[in-house]
């Protein structure tokens, strides 16, 4: 006679990429594609991963604005946890034991123990999506070290309707000298068919500093699915590098 017991719901489906297996079967996050290796574990009560991913910050907060303030890349062994998504909302946190910084070198000695959190909420107003994000981290780092801030927070909002995506966010980052830098950024993309828009422009107020400002505006179409012509204007009005850059050139995938 057999004997069957129920029982709660406690099983984990784990995932180890031990070779060349592709991340976009494993990351559930909207994260770029590579191969990376990590433990991801999915429970009823969220999502947990180990290893070499990108952080809950980077993940949840990241946008097509300007690269994210300076973090631990997908590179550094971290532990991230994700709670179920509940009415829009998506929680995670992540922690660095040994961050690489922003060179992608391991010094242990300049940053240890790096703590990030984040914030996502998602809404649809009709034809428009909508996301409000906001996230932070926190690093103990030597008092001469410029590879890692001490501390970060971010707070920021995307737009979405048809070809024509808006992203604005507010970032603070403060250094482990103390100093502080805040930067205002805005961004506008626009793509249809072969082509691709986008205007970016950042505002960051230094501590005890002038005020700079960079504006960016890109330019891409297909000739084909694997020729791109490609143009970009790059403006920088910051007190100690004033320049603008022009390019233009073609790129060939393989």
């Amino acid at each position: 006679m057999q004997r069957r017991i129920s029982m709660p719901i406690l099983a984990a489906v784990a995932i180890l990429s031990a070779g060349e297996a592709s991340a976009d079967i494993l990351y559930q996050k909207g994260s770029v594609a590579d191969q990376r290796h990590f433990l991801q574990v999915d429970v009823s009560w969220g999502e947990l991963e180990i290893g070499q991913t990108d952080s809950a910050r980077n993940r949840l907060v990241g946008s097509s604005i300007l690269p994210p303030s300076t973090g631990a890349g997908s590179n550094s062994a971290k532990l991230t946890y994700y709670t179920p998504p509940l009415r829009g909302f998506e929680v995670g946190a992540s922690y660095t034991p040994m961050p690489r910084g922003n060179g992608d070198m391991p010094d242990p000695r300049e940053a240890m123990h790096l703590v990030e959190a984040a914030l996502r909420k998602t809404m649809q107003f009709g034809a428009i999506s909508s996301r409000l994000t906001a996230g932070t981290s926190w690093a103990r780092v030597r008092s001469d070290s410029r590879r890692l801030p001490r501390q970060t927070w971010m707070v920021g909002t995307q737009l979405a309707w048809k070809s024509v995506t808006l992203n604005g966010d507010l970032r603070q980052q403060e250094e482990a000298d103390g100093a502080s830098i805040r930067s205002l950024n805005a961004a506008l993309a626009y793509g249809t068919g072969d082509l691709t828009l986008s205007l970016r422009v950042r505002r960051t107020v230094p501590y005890q500093g002038v005020a700079g400002g960079q504006y960016l505006a890109d330019l891409t179409y297909h000739i084909t699915p694997r020729w791109q012509v490609m143009a970009d204007t790059d403006i920088d009005t910051s007190a100690d590098s004033l320049a603008a850059v022009v390019k233009v050139g073609a790129r060939l995938l393989f």
